[in-house]
């Protein structure tokens, strides 16, 4: 399309098939019709209503179609151009200048576009801009983009290469757009890199061709080179063409079928069966092929959402071709040849020495906390293949391949032929102001702190003003200096091994780039750290830290003065950091910017780093004059400015936050769920998007501030919208309410979450932290700013408190969140009120008494109640407590031992981490009676089958299907009656069961004596018979269902379990083995714990039993542990073998235990005897090889309170001692592991 008609030379240069022309006044149609530019010997034009303003002009050349108008009005023409192969429907649009006579041009434009079918193009003079940045200019001389092209999906699809090229502006003040649908595309097809394909490990011979063509005895990387020609070559000849290989099959299948039609022979139904099966592979590589090129993540495969994968690739595609660059005299450049040349001399200086010095001053080294001699051995010991397998598999399977073409998946499923040190020390020499890539540490922690900064310096009074600067450094990473990463990592006390490891690791590989999907040639570069690989991050932040300790000495000479956001003292405010976002505090002073600006001169120059002033902006507080900002801004470079726009990708809230302050959040959400992916997913597949996007794009911004209403009700119809199809050109109908939709899966629902809710369990998280963090920076900064006091003295949560938009949605979290979900973990009981505190279940303990307690008992401790020795003070319990809370009581201590605190913990979730899943479920909790159909839900959600059936059969559940009944009963059918049979009403169990074109298939399928119960039963009952009855045996289906059903279980439990033989095994040695169990009689219930020593001929050694109380299987069986070491440490024995029964329980005697556990106190008292001078190897093993501890554990049940030891075995459990003692065996069908996936 070419806008306006002076550019008509153009038009003949470029041999355009149609051409556009709007805003054609009547003179300038008769120099067009006398003119000798047309360029063609025929060219047929259509003229479209004229207006005051001109018209529009569509010619185009005789021979390419028939063109056919379908609509003309004054400002747009919308025409059908037809040949013999292909459709075209192109609209041109000339928009009114005035807004009135422009407002009916939306709504007629989307009335003639959903009514047009096949491929659309859209173009012309819109008159009005989409987004705010496609304006530009001031008063004097202002730029807007008016002129677009636009195009569907299915033209994307269709012309893959189609292309929109801005012309020169010659006469007219709009630039010409011409459109090129083919454009000649130059690749050289030998520069394309190799790419593993997915697709192959699908197919059966490919494993026997890693195993063949792999050679062990060279180098990987010429290993894998040998094997990329053979791949290729196996890919041309066996593998072949998946779409040519579709087609064909297609063929094969219908002509079989057609011949099926006249004969039927078991040969022919057989190749029939074979050739759907092929057809099915097909599918599954042609899926698997276009996802792994969509680089869409977060949808699952076997949905066959081909069309959206399809889509995607071609948009990413285009989105990252690179087709005109502007290069260093400022002119535009659109050469191929050029354009590669730039791109590859731009990166070769980057990544060079050419504009920094050769030499420079090395800083000092100190600064970081020394490595402890642990330390550094655990960094030094050798890599094993355990470590270096897990580090393979914990890679995204489809990340983007290196060099070399290989994705993680290949090593992943090769792992068997091809067969984070630094990380756990990493935190102990970054300091406080880095959040970026430390375990613990979040980008939320620098966004608290920077916006309590922002609110403190907006309200700043008196004398001495600060400022902010947030810096810009250019290409970080990329200008990072070899030589200061070396000194760098000397510095941080590593070996000297780790160092040539890891400089090996940086400067080794050479460079290509990935020029429009060809591979450049290779060079080396001298400096600069690889973005993507895993531990580049991790080495800037080192290297960053150079920074902080450049800072934190100028602080301690006092040449720096930070700032203190709380009056009193409190955290001191001089940097903070989160990888290469860096932000300054000082006070506001030429003085104090010339200091900042020493100590950056400095750190660039060691480093190679380099500020970008233009980009960079300064912020002061409300109390610095304009004279003495401007010559801080002189002084610096740096220009001052009022609104700091965003950090971490969240605005800085400078002013009362408004729909507008977070309406990029809707927007970001809106064009990711955009209208074309609706028609491109399946239901499943768009509640799988809607899934991914709210747990993406809005979650970071919903982290530490509560958005307006007016944004999550945005976000919620916007996800609704998209989730059942609706667009902004065509709504459709919301088959099910929001409130339900948004319920978990188990109650009903389909898991998705709504906003507000949301957004309140995400903040109550800060403020969760909060209460548990002393240390780190933002708590500090938060506790001293508003003097955050103790969980019992809740003064500081007061609602009408001043302070930020922060603070105020922060303590909203934990006022109605936080604490509502919390309770106390026992440790010394120095914190925890013993009636008013939630600690030993679920509600404090004044609201289980049976008698009013004495006001002055309300404020005592736990430990008030205990006495060391002797345990609870009963006496001032017992009169106020039934017999079940003293039972309860009777299964924990107070820790004197250890002398751990008390810890507030989570009470939602059992281990009493925090976490934002439990947090959003306490907040929608609905208390109110209703039937439990859990289980019903469930087994939809279970059936062995893709999303998309799972998701059908939940609308079936809900009966949610738009028959002919349910479109009556909405307003938008005229009639009942299925338009199959002619015979009934239709409905859901009409459509799936008793329409005669689908009975008789169920009559074949269901055996007779259950026909009457199949047929009559309720969609419901129907639906839950039928999900069951896969599982069923005997008669339920006809013989033929029960054969398949039985195959297919068999098929599902190959390599799953396999019965094996399990019996107790004598210790070797001078070993003593410990057995020990617990067992709880409703969990928490009536508890009970016993153990028992043998030596390696099973004799007898000592055991023990123990009533507990009332407690969980959990705390039971460490009961059992605890009082099985305690017996074993007192009859002086030095090698114990420990087996226990409880795979939870041995992971937390091995790997240890939060504080915040509920069991943490007995786990503390475990590990103080596995600390001991003895040697104790700790096993799980099965219960048949556990049967007299288990028996040990129920004959304590029968006994009173408290432990029972014993020299010799009970006569209840000698038959059991005998039998493990002679090895006899017992069934167990256990998991047979396979490691090679």
């Amino acid at each position: 399309m070419i806008d306006h008609i002076d550019h008509i030379d153009l038009v003949k240069d470029l041999m355009a098939q149609y051409v556009e022309l709007d805003e054609v006044a009547d003179k300038c149609v008769h120099v067009l019709i006398a003119s000798d530019h047309i360029y063609c010997d025929a060219v047929q034009m259509l003229m479209g209503l004229k207006s005051t303003s001109g018209g529009i002009w569509l010619l185009w050349r005789s021979g390419i179609g028939e063109m056919s108008i379908i609509e003309s009005t004054e400002q747009f023409i919308a025409a059908k151009l037809q040949n013999e192969t292909e459709v075209l429907n192109i609209v041109v649009v000339y928009a009114a200048p005035s807004a009135t006579r422009r407002s009916g041009l939306w709504e007629n434009l989307s009335r003639v576009v959903l009514g047009l079918e096949g491929p659309l193009i859209i173009g012309g003079d819109f008159n009005t801009i989409v987004r705010v940045d496609e304006r530009s200019g001031e008063d004097t001389f202002v730029a807007k983009r008016l002129d677009r092209v636009m195009c569907c999906a299915h033209a994307r699809l269709k012309w893959q290469e189609a292309r929109v090229t801005h012309l020169p502006f010659l006469a007219s003040d709009h630039a010409p757009l011409y459109v090129q649908l083919s454009p000649a595309v130059g690749q050289n097809r030998r520069r394309r890199p190799f790419r593993f394909e997915a697709a192959w490990l699908s197919h059966p011979s490919f494993k026997d061709l890693v195993r063949a063509s792999w050679n062990g005895e060279l180098q990987t990387p010429m290993a894998l080179d040998e094997l990329k020609e053979k791949l290729q070559q196996w890919n041309k000849d066996v593998f072949g063409d998946v779409q040519k290989k579709k087609e064909v099959l297609m063929r094969d299948i219908k002509a079989i079928q057609d011949e099926l039609e006249l004969v039927q022979t078991d040969s022919m139904l057989r190749r029939e069966e074979e050739l759907v099966k092929e057809f099915e592979v097909i599918l599954e590589q042609e899926e698997i092929l276009l996802f792994q090129k969509s680089r869409e993540k977060w949808i699952a495969l076997g949905d066959r959402n081909t069309t959206y994968f399809h889509t995607s690739t071609i948009i990413r595609r285009r989105r990252n071709r690179i087709e005109m660059l502007r290069n260093n005299e400022e002119h535009w450049v659109s050469d191929p040849q050029e354009l590669e040349k730039l791109a590859v001399d731009y990166y070769q200086r980057l990544y060079s020495l050419d504009d920094v010095p050769r030499e420079v001053e090395r800083l000092p080294p100190e600064g970081f906390a020394p490595l402890t001699r642990e330390e550094k051995v655990s960094l030094n010991k050798p890599f094993t293949a355990v470590e270096i397998e897990a580090a393979i598999r914990s890679m995204g399977s489809f990340k983007a391949p290196g060099p070399d073409g290989f994705q993680p998946i290949f090593y992943q499923k090769c792992w068997e032929t091809v067969g984070s040190s630094v990380i756990r020390v990493i935190s102990k020499l970054i300091g406080p102001a880095q959040s970026s890539f430390i375990p613990g540490r979040l980008s939320i922690d620098n966004i608290v702190v920077v916006q309590e900064a922002v609110h403190s310096m907006r309200r700043k009074k008196g004398r001495k003003g600060w400022m902010l600067l947030k810096l810009d450094l250019e290409k970080a990473y990329d200008r990072i200096r070899w030589d200061f990463l070396e000194d760098t990592i000397r510095a941080a006390g590593f070996e000297e091994c780790w160092v040539q490891w890891i400089i090996q690791c940086v400067t080794g590989p050479s460079m290509s780039i990935l020029w429009n999907g060809e591979k450049t040639d290779a060079f080396k570069p001298s400096r600069g750290l690889r973005q993507g690989d895993p531990l580049s991050p991790y080495l800037f932040v080192l290297c960053l830290e150079r920074l902080c300790h450049m800072i934190d000495r100028s602080i301690a000479v006092k040449d720096w003065k930070p700032i203190c956001l709380s009056q009193g003292g409190g955290a001191r405010l001089s940097h903070i950091c989160f990888a290469d976002d860096l932000i300054l505090f000082a006070e506001a002073s030429v003085a104090q910017i010339r200091v900042i600006r020493r100590v950056l001169e400095k750190f660039c120059v060691a480093s190679g780093q380099k500020v970008s002033l233009e980009k960079s902006k300064k912020f002061f507080s409300e109390n610095v004059s304009r004279e003495l900002g401007e010559m801080i801004s002189n002084e610096s470079g740096i220009k001052a400015t009022k609104e700091l726009g965003k950090y971490l990708g969240m605005p800085i809230l400078q002013k009362r936050i408004n729909k507008d302050t977070f309406g990029e959040v809707l927007e970001r959400v809106t064009s990711k769920l955009a209208g074309w992916k609706g028609r491109s997913l399946s239901f499943a597949g768009r509640l799988t998007l809607t899934k991914s996007v709210l747990s993406s794009i809005p979650v970071h911004v919903m982290s530490t501030i509560l958005l307006p209403k007016s944004i999550t009700e945005g976000l919620d119809k916007v996800s609704r919208a998209f989730l059942w199809g609706s667009t902004t050109e065509k709504k459709k109908q919301h088959l099910i309410a929001w409130n339900r939709v948004c319920q978990p899966r188990g109650e009903g629902g389909l898991g998705l979450r709504k906003a507000k809710d949301m957004n309140k369990a995400l903040v109550s998280k800060v403020g969760w932290r909060l209460m548990n963090e002393t240390k780190s920076l933002w708590a500090n900064v938060l506790r001293k700013k508003y003097k955050v006091g103790s969980v019992q003295d809740q003064g500081w949560l007061a609602a009408r408190r001043p302070g930020s938009s922060t603070w105020r949605s922060i303590v909203t979290g934990l006022r109605e969140v936080g604490l509502q979900g919390s309770r106390w973990v026992l440790g010394n009981g120095r914190d925890i009120r013993f009636w008013t505190d939630k600690w030993l279940c679920n509600e404090p303990l004044v609201e289980r008494v049976i008698m009013e307690l004495p006001n002055e008992s309300l404020q005592w401790r736990v430990k008030d109640l205990w006495q060391e020795g002797t345990g609870w003070c009963l006496d001032a319990i017992v009169p106020y407590v039934t017999i079940n809370t003293r039972l309860e009581l009777a299964a924990i201590v107070v820790d004197n031992v250890t002398g751990s605190r008390d810890r507030l913990a989570w009470g939602e979730t059992a281990d009493g981490q925090f976490t934002v899943k439990s947090a959003y479920t306490m907040i929608t909790r609905d208390e109110s009676p209703k039937q439990d159909m859990a289980s019903f839900y469930n087994k939809i959600w279970k059936v062995k089958a893709p999303e998309r059936v799972k998701t059908f059969l939940w609308l079936v559940s809900h009966q949610a299907i738009m028959t002919n009944v349910e479109r009556f009963r909405r307003h938008i059918g005229d009639t009942t009656i299925c338009q199959v049979c002619k015979g009934g009403e239709e409905t859901i169990i009409h459509v799936l069961r008793d329409c005669p074109s689908i009975s008789g298939i169920w009559s074949r399928l269901v055996p007779d004596r259950r026909k009457q119960e199949f047929f009559n039963a309720s969609l419901l009952t129907w639906l839950h018979g039928n999900l069951r009855g896969g599982e069923a045996t005997g008669d339920y289906w006809a013989k033929e269902v029960h054969q398949a059903n039985e195959i297919h279980r068999v098929e599902k439990n190959v390599g799953g379990r396999v019965e094996r033989r399990i019996a107790w095994q004598p210790p070797l040695g001078e070993w003593v083995k410990l057995n020990t169990d617990g067992a709880s009689r409703g969990n928490p219930g009536l508890a009970a714990a016993g153990g028992a020593l043998r030596d390696g001929t099973g004799r007898w050694r000592g055991g023990f039993v123990l009533n507990i109380g009332i407690c969980s299987a959990p705390l039971a069986e460490l009961w059992g542990v605890y009082y099985g070491l305690y017996i074993a440490w007192e009859r002086r024995i030095t090698r114990l073998e420990l087996e226990v029964d409880s795979e939870l329980v041995v992971g937390f005697l091995k790997s240890g235990i939060s504080d915040s556990h509920p069991l943490s106190f007995l786990v503390r008292l475990c590990h103080g005897f596995l600390t001991r001078d003895w040697i104790v190897r700790i096993s799980h093993v099965y219960r048949e090889a556990n049967r007299l501890a288990d028996g040990l554990a129920n004959y304590a049940f029968t006994l009173p309170l408290g432990i029972h030891l014993f020299e010799v075995a009970p006569s209840v459990v000698e038959t059991i001692l005998l039998e493990d003692s002679r090895g006899t065996s017992f069934p167990r069908s256990v998991r047979l592991y396979n490691f090679y996936f």
